[in-house]
């Protein structure tokens, strides 16, 4: 995946939210800064900049996300990359059905990717099917026990109670045209979790976590190197107090700068 449409949208949603019968997230609110992490010499990007704004909703037999995400990218020759996205997602809280809804405006230029898709990830054998509407009409194959937008997290936290180091499974977020990709998650237990950083969010953040670092393949990459990188701490709610997006030639960084709970449903 290059840095173009919606990959700060595939990177940040997953991991974010999760479903309930693995653990107890909180449906939340959430605004986030951006800023630059780590830049290489050749790369010539000089600065990031932005805010990712995230809601976590809680319905009966199902989750809905909302993002929106604007990000400013400066080059060294003076020159500014401008990306908007925006996404919202439906996910049956068994994981078997989900719905995407997703919009990218680089540059002044806009790509959407709407659709469905179902999987069984509980067991069943049987494949999954994906059904695109935006940008184009088509159908994609989804390889049994394919994990979506909200079970990508559930399995991580799953993986990471169990006491996993390393894990592997297949995701898909509808989030591009390239399908479903192979990840490989390595866990760490979290070093502090009573971080100044994080003190004055309270009760949210007063949790159990780990740093998560997630690498993504297509599914028949034969390459040692994965498509991009994610390296998050997760905590066992479904928080994230911070994110790092790894790409090619710079590191963005995603930090917590307001959350709020929000009430579940009286189902």
């Amino acid at each position: 995946m290059k840095y173009s449409g919606l990959m700060i949208i595939a990177l940040a949603a997953v991991v974010i939210a999760a479903s309930p019968a693995v653990a107890d997230i909180v449906p939340h609110r959430a605004l986030y800064s951006l800023s630059l992490g780590k830049a290489t010499s050749s790369g010539g990007f000089s600065d990031v900049q932005g805010a990712v704004k995230t809601r976590i909703e809680k319905i009966c037999g199902a989750w809905i996300t909302t993002e929106q995400i604007k990000m400013r990218v400066k080059i060294q020759s003076g020159a500014t990359i401008n990306q908007d996205l925006t996404y919202t997602g439906w996910e049956s809280t068994d994981g078997n059905e989900y719905r995407f809804a997703a919009s990218s405006v680089l540059d002044g230029e806009e790509t959407r990717f709407r659709g469905r898709a179902e999987s069984f990830p509980n067991g069943k054998d049987s494949p999954g099917q994906a059904e695109f509407r935006e940008p184009k009409e088509f159908d994609m194959d989804l390889p049994p026990g394919t994990l979506f937008y909200f079970g990508l997290t559930a399995w991580l936290i799953e993986q990471a109670e169990a006491g996993a180091k390393r894990a592997e499974t297949i995701t898909f977020d509808g989030t591009d045209e390239e399908g479903p990709q192979r990840v490989v998650a390595i866990i760490l237990p979290l070093k502090d979790k009573s971080s100044s950083m994080w003190g004055k969010f309270g009760a949210l953040l007063d949790r159990p976590g780990w740093t998560v670092r997630l690498a993504f393949y297509a599914i028949d990459s034969k390459n040692a190197a994965p498509s991009y990188e994610v390296e998050a701490v997760v905590l066992d709610n479904g928080v994230t107090p911070r994110m790092e997006m790894v790409f090619s030639e710079f590191t963005a960084i995603q930090k917590l700068e307001k959350i709020e709970a929000l009430k579940g449903p009286e189902c």
